[in-house]
């Protein structure tokens, strides 16, 4: 074999070592493949649920404006009307990991479904809320519980991407905001 035939033999063999996984991942993502297992503790939905604006109304009647240039993430939580020492406890450990958060607590509204329990602290973040009353809360999450709190998160355009199912491990969305609010 001539110097010229092993050089290019060469060039082939790194083209191909480079090439075929490229084209392994396009022929595995438009055949339709989706790993089983993913790092996000919530249910990411496709499509993302567009919520219009005027869904979300401040206690005193203000429209919750969502503010996209502010790049603010939202985290959605859903108590049932039920829901009293099971929940308050929850809301403390929800205002923990919006303090967990750290610098990057002022890019997350918390959006509470309701009076916030009068035994858990405020928070800067924190936002009560109700629904328009054309909105039915059963087809903006998942259904609610006696007793049982539902969350889910909202990006800064609006758009619902992720909910959590009910009785959410905290923990799991807090590794959730880890990874999106940035």
């Amino acid at each position: 074999m001539s110097a010229q035939s092993k050089s290019r033999w060469m060039f082939i063999g790194v083209v191909a070592l480079f090439a075929l996984p490229f084209l392994l991942a396009v022929l595995l993502r438009f055949g339709g493949w989706q790993p089983t297992n993913t790092r996000n503790y919530g249910e990411l939905l496709q499509p993302p649920q567009a919520l219009a604006s005027g869904v979300f109304h401040l206690l005193d009647g203000q429209p919750y404006e969502w503010q996209p240039t502010k790049r603010r993430w939202h985290l959605v939580l859903l108590p049932s009307s039920t829901c009293q020492n099971q929940c308050a406890v929850k809301a403390d450990v929800m205002r923990r990991v919006w303090i967990s958060e750290g610098r990057l607590a002022d890019k997350l509204d918390v959006l509470w479904m309701g009076n916030w329990p009068e035994s858990v602290e405020r928070f800067e973040g924190l936002r009560e809320v109700r629904l328009a009353a054309a909105i039915n809360h059963q087809d903006l999450l998942v259904p609610r519980v006696a007793e049982q709190m539902t969350a889910a998160l909202v990006d800064h355009n609006g758009f619902l991407v992720m909910r959590y199912p009910l009785d959410f491990d905290p923990n799991g969305v807090r590794k959730d905001l880890g990874r999106l609010v940035k």
